[in-house]
């Protein structure tokens, strides 16, 4: 008899490489060392350049040229995350003599948020950062004009993430690198989670460094890229973060080989008809959505009253005192939840859906009780895989500078589709999910 299929909807956390890229792995394994000069090393080289042309080309940069970039590969975007943080915060200091500044926001993944944060604890740089909004089609994005007046004279570097893990809430990247920009600061984002993700270029939106992981593209854990354009490194004389003659002196040690032959599979793989794919998933995600509102009352987070419990006392009694009420529907289906022990649900995303990520859905369930662990736990013993919000422990972070009130801190999950996702894989997920939110399954022991 054949396994049961699993519905793996966690492609934000990590995605499953196709048999394709398993036997990639195998077949650029036992190569010798790539800086050799034996044959099958130069073979080795020949496909790291190839790969970045690659990567250049989806990308929308040269490799040559005035504007060229440079590929840095590295273990992955956390580690390019603190590589162009550190270099840029000693660069600096080195060349100017002045304490450097630093720019990001609060909605950044760990690798990046806590490299910042370090290097301001040791007294390295200043730091700003960057709120996010908390209501309307802002919320949980950073405004331009909270970076236009965070900039200062010592500022040398602005990092700011395309597109949100636990969210997928994007960024304005292209007007946040124009103010950037104007002012001379060199932009960073980690693209981690848009890259491969869309057609969109990331450099094409006016940026000068970005990170991306493959583990992501369907590709090997434990591959990354950092792509730095080339005058930004002349200008800083960037440090490596790891010392060596490889990637030409800036990111040294011995490559991985089988994973960066693996990972150039998977990008393969991966890029090919993304338009295409791109349209089918963001069509699987909206399908979810369509399907789960026609059998569960749902609303969006800006629908949600502040944190208050709800009453029946004839009507209902708005909680005071709160930034607002909520929509009268909203705080009619709570109340109606709390009497009868049923399931709401609270999309967390602004109702624009073309500011998140074709393949992200982010809900709260609101029920008396609901654990969302409890809820992971038994979708995984039906075969469904998904997030309660984050694989990265910055989860919580993300919510409470978003504002998400505590009363659906504990409802969060996240489904994220991968390519591979199809109809099939939907119609489980939708069916399960139900049955679980329903019953006592989801409720703290």
């Amino acid at each position: 008899m054949a396994a049961a299929r699993i519905c793996y909807l966690d492609a934000n956390g990590t995605t499953l490489m196709p048999q394709a890229v398993l036997d990639a792995l195998l077949a650029w394994s036992n190569r010798g060392n790539p800086s050799a000069q034996y044959s099958s090393a130069v073979e080795v080289t020949k496909m790291m350049n190839a790969f970045r042309q690659s990567i250049a080309v989806e990308s929308g940069f040269e490799l040559t040229g005035p504007n060229a970039f440079a590929v840095v590969f590295t273990s992955g975007a956390s580690e390019s995350n603190c590589h162009i943080v550190t270099s840029a915060v000693r660069s600096y200091a080195a060349s100017t003599g002045v304490l450097p500044h630093i720019i990001t926001s609060a909605i950044e993944h760990n690798s990046l948020l806590e490299c910042c944060r370090r290097l301001a604890a040791e007294k390295l740089c200043h730091l700003t950062v960057l709120p996010v909004g908390q209501f309307g089609e802002n919320l949980g994005a950073v405004a331009a004009s909270d970076l236009e007046a965070a900039i200062r004279s010592n500022t040398c570097l602005v990092t700011i993430m395309a597109a949100n893990n636990e969210t997928g809430i994007l960024n304005n990247i292209r007007e946040l690198a124009r103010i950037a920009g104007r002012a001379r600061v060199p932009f960073h984002s980690d693209a981690a989670q848009l890259f491969g993700k869309s057609a969109v270029r990331p450099t094409m939106l006016g940026i000068d460094a970005f990170s991306a992981s493959f583990h992501l593209l369907h590709g090997p854990p434990g591959v990354g890229v950092l792509a730095i354009r080339r005058k930004l490194v002349s200008g800083y004389k960037l440090s490596p973060h790891i010392c060596g003659d490889e990637n030409d002196g800036l990111r040294g040690g011995t490559e991985n080989v089988p994973g960066i032959g693996a990972s150039y599979a998977a990008f393969r793989h991966t890029m090919t008809d993304r338009a295409t794919k791109t349209a089918r998933v963001q069509r699987l995600r909206d399908a979810i959505k369509s399907v789960l509102a026609s059998r569960v009352p749902c609303f969006y987070l800006d629908e949600h009253p502040a944190d208050s419990p709800p009453s029946i006392d004839g009507g209902i009694t708005p909680p005071l005192p709160a930034q607002h009420h909520g929509s009268h529907d909203a705080r009619v289906a709570i109340a109606l939840s709390e009497k009868d022990n049923s399931p709401i649900i609270f999309w967390i995303a602004p109702q624009d859906s073309v500011r998140v990520l074709p393949n992200t859905l982010l809900l709260a369930v609101r029920r008396p009780g609901f654990c969302n662990r409890a809820a992971r736990a038994a979708l995984e013993a039906r075969g469904v895989i998904l997030s309660v919000g984050g694989a990265c422990s910055s989860g919580s972070r993300v919510f409470a500078a978003m504002g998400v009130p505590h009363s659906l801190r504990s409802g969060i999950l996240r489904i994220s589709l991968a390519d591979v996702t199809n109809a099939g894989d939907i119609k489980a997920f939708v069916s399960n999910f139900l049955a679980v939110i329903r019953s006592d399954e989801c409720l703290l022991a």
